[in-house]
Parts: structure tokens; sequence; C-alpha cells
């Protein structure tokens, strides 16, 4: 077997393999040998079947999967051996002639096209990074306690309707339901609100429902009817009132405390405060961080913007996207530009991990699946879970391949960033948690 490389340039490359017939006919031998164990036919008994026959019918098959397999193990084991820096999987060559594997011939010629990567060196000592820091404050406490409490918060029958009322009744107009529920906090008009202020229960409201609730999906929801329906309805309705509750915030108790951080934890609220204040920060460290990993990506390929092999690229992305509805050339075009920038910061991570020997293992990749963990359980409010708990949903996450792989991406991505953070000149920066998210977009 005989295989070369002519680069047509610095990004394109062409990999020419010539497969001689003693390259691979003793691989369809031991094939045909080992179908013809398995295979079954009329008049013959299960692997008694003549090799003649067994050939005749599967060899043409048989010979182009060895073909194939042959073809690649030499063109990723070149690959590997002559350490290019490959962008996507190599691909058949244009205008290269199907090869007809019915001929008998003494061996078969392929070409492969590739794209290749450029190698970059980066001196991270040189690069300059900003490091945001949110400063928490009172009310961002605050607002801590309350999500944290919220899980616990009772719905409770209350005297008079207020701002947040959960109200149940009978509405009457062009429409009527006997069950409706009217949510206060969602009506639109302040003057339509103001009418349900301090009703009490037997009251009859006389409202403007199409003023109090513009959006058709809430009309349908309070009268029971179709959006179609909702659509037409105007004027005047009545309301008759016979349930009001409320949401109302859990008390910080013992109990609560408990709850929220696990037993014995905290034990006055000056203590739950701090605690509170302490998710927060961890919480903040994990954006802080995330802002940071964006910050470098975005420094980096503006500052190594390299040339890529963009025609083999759009070739290559067309093929393994034979299939998807959704994949067109003015899709490709549009997302095109978001596309290099990709390819580009997986080239230069990939780059800063080999300069920096920079190493996973199996428990690198699981903190990693346990960190995205905490991170779902955090949007809703859930803190201090267990750590055998995020070891057994972590655990789970990984056994699904497609999750796996994107969970070792991920812990690739932060061990990077990670040690950039350490290399890097550090900008440090403050900024508050409205603002934060704004920064995403500099």
């Amino acid at each position: 077997m005989n295989i070369s490389r002519e680069d047509i340039d610095a990004l394109n490359a062409v990999i020419t393999l010539n497969v001689e017939s003693a390259d691979y006919e003793p691989k369809v031998a031991a094939a045909l040998k080992e179908y013809g164990k398995k295979v079954t036919m009329p008049g013959f008994r299960p692997g008694k079947v003549p090799a003649g026959l067994v050939k005749k019918q599967f060899g043409k098959a048989i010979l182009a999967e060895e073909v194939n397999k042959l073809i690649d193990e030499t063109i990723n084991n070149y690959i590997k051996d002559n350490d290019l820096n490959i962008i996507g999987q190599p691909l058949p060559a244009e205008g290269q002639d199907p090869i007809d594997f019915d001929k008998e011939i003494s061996g078969f010629q392929f070409k492969f096209e590739v794209g290749l990567a450029p190698k970059v060196n980066i001196d991270l000592s040189k690069v300059k990074v900003p490091y945001y820091t949110i400063e928490i404050t009172d009310e961002d406490v605050d607002q801590q306690i309350k999500m944290l409490t919220q899980r616990f918060a009772t719905n409770e029958t209350v005297d008079v309707i207020g701002e947040k009322s959960m109200v149940k009744g009978s509405v009457k107009g062009a429409f009527s339901n006997e069950s409706a529920v009217i949510s206060t906090s969602v009506i639109k008009n302040d003057a339509e609100k103001a009418k349900f202020n301090g009703k009490k229960v037997g009251d009859t409201i006389k409202f403007d429902l199409k003023k109090a609730f513009p959006n058709e999906t809430e009309i349908s929801y309070i009268l029971g009817i179709s959006k179609e329906e909702a659509a037409t309805v105007e004027g005047k309705y009545e309301f008759t009132v016979t349930e009001i509750t409320e949401y109302k915030d859990a008390e910080l108790t013992q109990e609560i405390f408990d709850q929220v951080f696990g037993k014995d934890t905290v034990k006055s609220v000056e203590e739950f405060k701090a605690k509170a204040k302490e998710s927060l920060e961890e919480q903040y460290q994990l954006q802080q961080d995330n802002l940071f990993g964006f910050k470098l990506r975005k420094t980096l390929v503006a500052q190594e913007k390299m040339e890529l092999p963009e025609k083999f690229m759009k070739r290559w992305l067309t093929v393994v996207n034979q299939g998807n509805k959704n994949f067109t050339a003015e899709v490709l075009e549009k997302e095109f530009p978001e596309l290099l920038d990709e390819y580009r910061w997986t080239d230069i991570r990939q780059s800063i991990s080999e300069a920096n020997n920079v190493k996973l293992n199996e428990q690198d990749i699981i903190a990693f699946a346990k960190k995205a963990a905490k991170m779902q359980f955090a949007q809703y409010g859930m803190t201090g879970i267990p750590e055998s708990y995020l070891e057994g949903y972590a655990q789970n996450m990984l056994q699904d391949k497609e999750q796996r792989e994107q969970m070792i991406m991920g812990a690739v991505n932060d061990a990077v960033v990670a040690l950039a953070k350490t290399k890097v000149k550090l900008e440090n920066k403050k900024t508050t948690r409205a603002d934060f998210g704004k920064l995403y977009e500099d």
C-alpha cells in the first residue's frame, strides 16, 4: 500500500491512497470464511454453504466493506502519525470516479481532500482580558432569600383582594363562566385593576374585560372559550367573587432553615442571610467565570484571526448535513461567519491545551457534570443539593453518549479557561447584577 499527500496550499491538501490486492485479499478471505459459518441458504445446512456460493452472493459487499475499513484505518493512522490538524473529516476528492467493485482488478486508488487548520502559538502572558466581579447589595441578598424560600410559600385564603390575589368566581357578559379565575397581578390596565382592589367574597365587580386583559389567550382562559371567540370579546362584564387567595412567602423559621440548607446548617436569621449571601456568591462566581471565558474567547479569536479552508468547510458541512431539511445553502451562508469563529476557538483551545499539557481524567468530567447539574438546580432556586444526589445526577447524565460528549467538551473548555485565568493579564472590574448580562453584548 502506498499513501502520499499533495499540499495544494497551506490550508488544503489531497491524500492519495493506492491499495493493492495484497493489502485487502487476506482480510476479504477471512471475512468470507467467517461469514460462511453463519450464512444460511436453501438446500444447505447452516455453516455448510460452499465457499464459492458465499463469495458469489456476498463477495462484492464484503470486498467493499473490507476495503473501506482499510481506507479509514490507513487514513486515520496517517493523519495521526503526521500530526495533521485537520478540520472535519477527509472527503472523497471531487471528480473522482466511483469504484466499481465488480471488476477484477489488482488494486484501487482513492483520493481524499482534507482541510488543514493552521497551528497557532499563543503567549497568554501578553493577552489582556477583563474580569468582572458582581458587587452584592442588600437588595440582591433579599432577592436571593425570596428565591430560596418561595418554594415553600403557601396559598392562603385572604379577606380582601390585593395587588397579587388569585380570585375565583363567576363572570357574566356576552360569554359566561361560573368557575372563572382571575389573577390581579396580570391585569394590564390600572383603572380596571383598581376596581378589584379591596373587594370581598360576595362582591360583584363591573369591569371592561378587554381593557383588563388585552391578550386573547388570557381572555379564553378566564371565559373558558376558544381564542377565536376571545378575539370578539368587547364591552362590560360582571365578576362575582367566591374565593380570594394569595401566595404567602415562607417565614424565616428553623423549619425553613432546615428545608433550604439542610438540618441545623443555620440556626438564626442572621446565619440564614449569611448563607444566602454565600450561595449567591457561589452563583456569581460561576457566572463571572463564564463571562471571563466568553471574553477570553472573543479576545483570542479577534487576535488570532487565522485563515481557514472555507471552500472545503462549506463542502464538508453540506455533506454531513445531507438529509437535514433545515440545512440549506441560505442557512449555511448566514451562519458560516459564526461557524468560522467556532472553529477558530476550537483550534486556539486545542493549541493552548497541548502547549500546557492539559489532561483530563474521569473525575474532571464528573466534576463538570456536577457543576452543570448544580447550575440547573440553581435556576429554580434549589441550592444546598446533597453531594450524593449531585453525584448520582451527574453519573446519570454521563450515561447518555451525546450528553457525555457535551460534558467532555465543557470540561476541556473549563480547564483551558481556568488555566488562562492564571496566565493572562486580568483587568479587574466591578459591575452590578443588573448590568452583568449586558457585558455579553460588548
